[in-house]
Order: C-alpha cells, then sequence, then structure tokens
C-alpha cells in the first residue's frame, strides 16, 4: 500500500510546525524532518514532501546541508520560501540576496493554470518574508506567481517541483490553504484519511501492541498529554489493568489535585 505521508523537511522555519498543522487539518500525516534527511529515510515512506522556510541562505558557505538527490526522488516537492530558494538553486537556477527586505502581506499575481494555483483569483494577498530572491530560473522551471517583476512561485510540472516565496502557511495569506490542498490532492494525489477517528484507533492498537499481557503504570501530573495517556491506556486494556499514579509534590495549585483526580475518575480511572 503506496504511503499517505508527507515528509515536512525543516530548514530552521519559524513556521515550520504551523505547517505541520496546515496539512493535518487537511487530514493528512506529516512528519518533521531535518533538512538534511537523505534520500534513503525518505523513499518508500512518504508519498510527498514539503521544504519549509528558513533564515539562512542557500548559496552561503555555511548553507544548512541539503540533499539535492532528494528533487531527483519523483516524488511531489513544494518548497516554502527558503525551500523554494533552495529548490531552484539546487536544480540549476540562481539565488542572491535581493535588493531590499521583504517581511510585509503583498498583493501578488498567481498563474490559475499553475496545479498548484488552480481555483484561485490571478490576484491573491500573501505573506513574503525574505532577504533573497530567485534571479534566475533553473532549466525546465517557469514563472508561475510574481510581484512587482520579482518572482515568487516558480515549478516544474513534469518533474512536480512546485515552489512558493510567500507562506501558504499563515493566514495573512488569504487561500494558503487551497494551494496546500491543491499540492496534497491535486498534485500528490493523497486521501484525506487522517482523521481523529483513526488517530485513535491507531493509539489503542499500537498500546496493545505495546504492551501486550502486561499491567502499565502510568505517571499523571494533571496535563493534558498525561491525562490523555492514562484515559487511552484504559480504554485499550481495560481499568484493572492501569495503574495511574499522581503525586502532589506541593507545588501544585490550591486544589488542583483534587481536581485532577475527580476529571480522571470521570473516565473510570482511579489514582493512587
Amino acid at each position: 500500500q503506496m504511503s499517505q505521508k508527507v515528509a515536512i523537511l525543516d530548514a530552521g522555519a519559524q513556521y515550520g510546525k504551523l505547517i505541520d498543522r496546515r496539512v493535518r487539518e487537511l487530514n493528512v500525516e506529516s512528519d518533521v524532518l531535518p533538512l538534511n534527511t537523505p534520500p534513503s529515510k525518505l523513499q518508500g515512506n512518504y508519498a510527498a514532501i514539503i521544504i519549509s522556510g528558513g533564515p539562512g541562505s542557500c548559496y552561503a558557505d555555511d548553507a544548512p546541508e541539503f540533499d539535492a538527490r532528494v528533487l531527483e526522488m519523483g516524488l511531489p516537492v513544494l518548497g516554502v520560501c527558503y525551500g523554494y530558494q533552495v529548490m531552484n538553486f539546487a536544480s540549476g537556477g540562481q539565488v542572491e540576496r535581493a535588493t531590499k527586505r521583504e517581511d510585509r502581506q503583498e498583493w501578488i499575481e498567481v498563474d490559475p493554470t499553475s496545479p498548484l494555483f488552480a481555483g484561485l483569483e490571478p490576484r491573491q494577498r500573501a505573506l513574503l518574508t525574505h532577504g533573497d530572491a530567485v534571479t534566475r530560473l533553473a532549466p525546465g522551471f517557469r514563472v508561475t506567481a510574481s510581484v512587482d517583476g520579482l518572482t515568487v512561485g516558480l515549478e516544474c510540472a513534469e518533474r512536480r517541483l512546485f515552489g512558493t516565496q510567500f507562506h501558504p502557511e499563515v493566514d495573512l495569506t488569504d487561500s494558503g490553504a487551497k494551494v496546500f490542498s491543491n499540492f496534497l490532492f491535486g498534485i500528490a494525489g493523497l486521501e484525506a484519511t487522517f482523521t481523529g477517528a483513526n488517530r485513535h484507533q491507531a493509539a489503542l492498537a499500537e498500546i496493545r501492541a505495546t504492551v501486550g499481557d502486561k499491567d502499565i503504570l502510568v505517571l499523571v501530573s494533571g496535563g493534558v498529554d498525561s491525562s490523555v495517556c492514562a484515559a487511552l491506556c484504559r480504554e485499550a486494556v481495560g481499568p484493572e489493568r492501569v495503574h495511574a499514579l499522581h503525586i502532589d509534590h506541593g507545588f501544585m495549585r490550591h486544589e488542583e489535585s483534587e481536581t485532577v483526580e475527580g476529571a480522571l475518575g470521570k473516565v473510570g480511572i482511579r489514582l493512587r
């Protein structure tokens, strides 16, 4: 069965986790991985790749390490900001220091004939944050978005390589969700199957497979993570095999331990 997961290669982006969130909001599973992840770790495990933004310059001597063979794997790739620049640079194009830095919302022109911008109006508002610019396209690429003569979108549709200088993951880009939807479903052909319901069942199955016939000791702080973990363990193996321990160490908020005990009691977990 073909993988339905997306790899997000993180170049040090301030919005890296936001890309992850946007993908998951579209019910597609994603993993955030280092930018220098080699093709051998990606092939067969992921169906598409997103390369995030980042503070570096792809032409600099100290540029973050990136394996250009990722672009030759045949998987669809979306480059965002730095990811867009390194895609062009690694493919034989040119990226240089821009005459001025951009950190603002701009009206840009997009080409709706590009599969990445299918269904969008030609004029869009988007967030641009960059100090570098694509000054020469790599062979086989074409411009798909621009602002004041500056290229802010490109593609090599034959190789399923797409890039945006702007940030589709932020709210200041009006049609960002549609851009991700076009990439994930229209270009990569993924299915929106990573829902809350199947994540729930997958968690229960993993707990049962890991625990076997043993009992489970759960240390419960009262926070979301440990409380959800305790509730899932109870559902997976039954309350008689789950031993939940909460320690009031003297630094809890006033009556917080009692609140924790009461809340977990409502889902059938008795603290010790």
